[in-house]
């Protein structure tokens, strides 16, 4: 299946009783996060009089991004060596990009209009996300998302909690809720659809870049 967008399903998901979203890349177009992000970045190199021009670190690290993936773990350390930039500040960096105020966060009106018809259904939602805490509840807050969720639940990876594609937090959520007929809507294969494999529901694939 295409990737395509969350307001494409709306007549597949009035059909379930649950629906559980990813957050990243599926309800909104993380380019947004990015943007936002990497100008907080180059901004503080800017004022530091490690780089000239605002928006040499913004155009490094997006096009690395765009060319080598979400999960690659070296985008921040290749853009520093591209730049001739003193690897000594990635800590300040990343402090930077974790602080994020994600300005730039918004939802799409075909995406709002989706979320208010499902909740106008009935249907219980829940955003199943992994990500450092802090920063996907500021996601969270600024989208307004929690309007429309039965719960909102962060995997964070420096937590002892299992991360999807695991199960464990669908086990979870069966034993406080009565949620029927349930189907996952995620951006990733390899992570949203294998949790959906590992617990046995539907899943659709959906995201802003068609990856």
């Amino acid at each position: 299946m295409n990737m395509s967008r969350i307001y494409q399903y709306k007549k597949l998901l009035s059909q379930y009783d649950t629906i559980l979203f990813d957050l990243d890349g599926t309800l909104y177009n993380s380019e947004l996060f990015y943007s936002g992000a990497f100008e907080d970045m180059s901004l503080w190199l800017v004022k530091n009089g490690l780089q000239e021009r605002s928006d040499s670190w913004s155009d490094c690290v997006m096009g690395l991004k765009r060319a080598r993936g979400n999960d690659y773990g070296k985008l921040f350390d290749d853009a520093l060596e591209i730049l001739n930039i003193d690897v000594r500040v990635k800590t300040r960096l990343l402090k930077k990009y974790r602080g994020h105020d994600c300005r730039y966060l918004r939802l799409d009106d075909r995406e709002l209009r989706l979320l208010d018809y499902l909740q106008g259904c009935g249907k219980k939602m829940f955003i199943v996300t992994n990500g450092q805490r802090q920063l996907q509840e500021r996601k969270i807050q600024k989208l307004k998302l929690t309007r429309y969720m039965e719960e909102v639940i962060i995997l964070d990876p420096s937590e002892e909690i299992r991360l999807k594609p695991d199960r464990d937090v669908f086990d979870r959520l069966c034993t406080r809720y009565v949620i029927g007929k349930t189907i996952m809507v995620g951006d990733r294969y390899d992570i949203d659809g294998m949790f959906a494999h590992n617990a046995g529901i539907d899943f659709v694939g959906v995201g802003f870049y068609g990856n």
